[in-house]
C-alpha cells in the first residue's frame, strides 16, 4: 500500500521538478549556442584550409599508414619511459642530496682553508721575526767574542787611592774681591793670575813695536783717539780729554814739515771756507793752544801678523791677538803651552810659582782663586786647591773644555795711572807728521767735489723726478753733516796729535777704556767714508732697542 504524500513534500518536488527543467532548458540553449559556434569555426578553418591536391593527398596517407606501423614501437617506448621517471626522479633526488652535502662540506672546508691560511701567514711572520733575532744574536755574541779577546788583552786597572773632597759650600764672591785665574789642564796646573796683568801687558808689547804696528795709509777716517780723564765736563756727560799746552813759536815752525799745508773745509751750516793755512787753523789769533793727547791706531793686519797664531806669549801660555767683534777694539785670548804650567809635584813643593802666587794673594786678603778644570785634571784641581786653602784663599770652579780661554775681570776697574813719556810720543809725532798732509787733498777732494759726488751717488734706475729730487736733497744733508762732524775733525785730531806728543810728559790718571778680555788703550784703524745714499727714515713700528746690560762683570760663585 502506498505512502500518501504531504502537501509540503508536494510542493518540495514541483520546485525541483521546476529547477530540473530550468537547467535543462539552460544545457539546451548552451548546446545549440555551442553548435552554431563550431559550425561557424569549422566553417571558417574548413574555408582557411588549402587546397590538397590528389599526390600531396595520396603522400599523406602513406605518412600515416607508417605511422600506425611505428605506433606500437613508439607506445612501447612511452611506458618504458614512464617505468623510468621515478627511478630518476629519486635518483635525481638523491643527487641533490649529494650536491647539498658536498657544499656543506666545501663550505667547511673553505673556513679551514681560510683559517689556514691565516695561520700559514702567523707562521711566516714569527719565521721572519725568529730570523732577525737570531742574526741580531749572531751580532751581539761576535761583539762580545771581540770584547772578551779585547779585555783580555787589556792589563788590569790599578784602583786609585780615593779623593778627599770637601762639602761644596756655595757662595757669591764679595764685590771687591779680585778673581785670580787657575786652569788644570792636562793634569797640569797653569796660573793666569789676574787678566788685566795679561791685557796692559799686550798693551806696553804693542807700544814698544808700535812704529811696525801703526796705521800708516792714507784713508779717511779716525787716525786716533783722545784719553779720557777722571774729570767729567760741565753737562755731567762725558768725561774731558787729556789735554797738553802747546805754545807756537818759530822753533815750532821750522820744526813742523807742515807748517805750510793748507785745508778746506765746510762750516757748520755747510758753506765752503777759503783755504786756510793749517796752523792757523789750529791756533787761531793766539800763540798758545790746549791739544788733546792722542794715541794713534794701529793696523789690524800689521797687528795679527806680529803675533801669529800663539808664536808670542810668556813661558806658560800663548797669546792670540784678534778683532773684538765688529768694533775697534782687540781682544786677547790664552793658549797652552804643552811644556807650560806646574805638576802637582811642583807645585807642592817650597817656594814653588803656585805657592808663590798663594803667598801674595794671602796677603792681600781680597783675592780668591777660580779654578777652570778640564775633565782629565780634576784630581789635579784638587791637589792646587789643597795647596791654595791652606793659604785660606777662598776659591771656587767650573768645568773648561778647550785650547784657549779668554778670562773676563772680576771686578772691573776703572782707572789707571799713565806715563806720558812712556808712550810712543816720537813715533806718534812721526806718523802724524806724513799721515796729516796726506790726509789733506782727500778731505779737499770731498768738499770741492761734494756736489758732483752726490749727483754720481743717485741711482742710474731712479727715474722719477720727484723722488730724485728728494734723494738728491737727504743725502745733500746727509753727506755734508757726516764731512762737517766726522771727516774733518779726524784729519785735524792727526795734527792735533802730532803737536801734543811733542810736549806731553808728566803722568795722568785716566778712565780704563776697555776690560779683560779686551785690551784698553789700543784701537785699530777703520776706514769712515762719507755716505753715498741718504738713511732711511726710522721706522715707527721697530721694535725699540733693548738697553745695553749695566757695566760689571758677572759675580762669581765660591764653593
Amino acid at each position: 500500500m502506498g505512502r500518501r504524500v504531504k502537501p509540503e513534500e508536494e510542493r518540495s518536488l514541483d520546485s525541483l521538478l521546476d529547477a530540473l527543467t530550468n537547467v535543462v532548458g539552460i544545457l539546451l540553449l548552451i548546446l545549440v549556442i555551442t553548435s552554431l559556434g563550431l559550425t561557424s569555426a569549422v566553417k571558417k578553418i574548413v574555408e582557411n584550409l588549402p587546397v590538397v591536391t590528389k599526390e600531396q593527398l595520396e603522400e599523406k596517407k602513406i605518412t600515416a599508414s607508417e605511422i600506425r606501423k611505428n605506433l606500437p614501437t613508439l607506445q612501447q617506448t612511452h611506458d618504458d619511459l614512464t617505468k623510468k621517471v621515478p627511478e630518476e626522479t629519486k635518483d635525481k633526488n638523491q643527487i641533490v642530496l649529494q650536491i647539498e652535502e658536498i657544499e656543506k662540506n666545501n663550505k667547511d672546508l673553505t673556513q679551514k682553508i681560510s683559517d689556514r691560511a691565516e695561520l700559514q701567514r702567523r707562521i711566516d711572520e714569527a719565521e721572519t721575526k725568529k730570523k732577525a733575532e737570531e742574526a741580531k744574536l749572531t751580532t751581539i755574541a761576535d761583539e762580545l767574542a771581540k770584547l772578551k779577546a779585547a779585555l783580555d788583552q787589556t792589563p788590569k786597572r790599578e784602583v786609585a787611592d780615593a779623593q778627599v773632597v770637601k762639602m761644596p759650600n756655595p757662595r757669591i764672591a764679595p764685590e771687591q774681591a779680585t778673581a785670580h785665574y787657575v786652569v788644570c789642564k792636562g793634569g797640569r796646573i797653569y796660573y793666569i793670575g789676574d787678566p788685566y796683568d795679561h791685557v796692559f801687558g799686550i798693551q806696553a808689547v804693542i807700544d814698544q813695536n808700535f812704529a811696525k804696528l801703526a796705521q800708516t795709509d792714507p784713508a779717511l777716517g779716525f787716525h786716533t783717539f783722545s784719553l779720557a780723564t777722571t774729570k767729567r765736563n760741565d753737562a755731567k756727560t762725558a768725561f774731558l780729554p787729556v789735554t797738553e799746552d802747546v805754545r807756537l813759536n818759530t822753533r815750532l815752525t821750522k820744526e813742523l814739515p807742515w807748517s805750510g799745508a793748507s785745508i778746506t773745509e765746510f762750516d757748520a751750516a755747510g758753506t765752503v771756507l777759503p783755504a786756510k793755512n793749517m796752523i792757523t787753523r789750529m791756533f787761531g789769533n793766539t800763540e798758545k793752544h790746549e791739544f788733546p793727547v792722542c794715541k794713534f791706531r794701529v793696523d789690524l793686519k800689521k797687528v795679527q801678523a806680529f803675533f801669529g797664531d800663539g808664536k808670542l806669549g810668556p813661558k806658560d801660555f800663548k797669546y792670540y791677538v784678534s778683532r773684538s767683534g765688529t768694533g775697534d777694539k782687540l781682544k786677547l785670548s790664552i793658549g797652552f803651552k804643552e811644556q807650560g804650567g806646574s805638576s802637582v809635584e811642583a807645585i807642592k813643593q817650597r817656594d814653588s810659582e803656585f805657592e808663590k802666587a798663594c803667598k801674595a794673594a794671602s796677603v792681600t786678603r781680597r783675592v780668591f782663586f777660580f779654578y777652570y778644570v778640564d775633565a782629565d785634571s780634576f784630581p789635579a784641581y784638587l791637589d792646587a786647591r789643597e795647596v791654595s786653602e791652606a793659604f785660606n784663599i777662598p776659591a771656587g770652579w767650573t768645568p773648561f773644555s778647550g785650547d784657549r780661554i779668554e778670562p773676563k775681570a772680576s771686578p772691573l776697574r776703572t782707572t789707571v795711572k799713565i806715563r806720558m813719556d812712556a808712550l810712543p810720543l816720537a813715533d806718534y809725532a812721526k806718523i802724524g807728521d806724513t799721515t796729516g798732509p796726506a790726509l789733506l787733498p782727500l778731505l779737499d777732494k770731498e768738499v770741492k767735489e761734494f756736489a758732483q759726488n752726490v749727483e754720481k751717488s743717485v741711482p742710474a734706475d731712479l727715474k722719477d723726478p720727484a723722488k730724485r729730487t728728494q734723494f738728491i736733497t737727504d743725502l745733500t744733508t746727509q753727506r755734508r753733516d757726516f764731512i762737517v762732524r766726522t771727516t774733518q775733525p779726524a784729519v785735524r785730531q792727526v795734527f792735533e796729535g802730532a803737536l801734543a806728543a811733542r810736549e806731553a810728559k808728566g803722568e795722568a790718571e785716566v778712565q780704563i777704556d776697555a776690560h779683560p778680555p779686551e785690551i784698553p788703550f789700543v784701537r785699530i784703524f777703520v776706514p769712515s767714508n762719507p755716505p753715498s745714499q741718504p738713511a732711511p727714515p726710522p721706522d715707527p713700528n721697530a721694535p725699540k732697542p733693548k738697553p745695553a746690560p749695566p757695566a760689571g762683570s758677572t759675580r762669581l760663585i765660591l764653593d
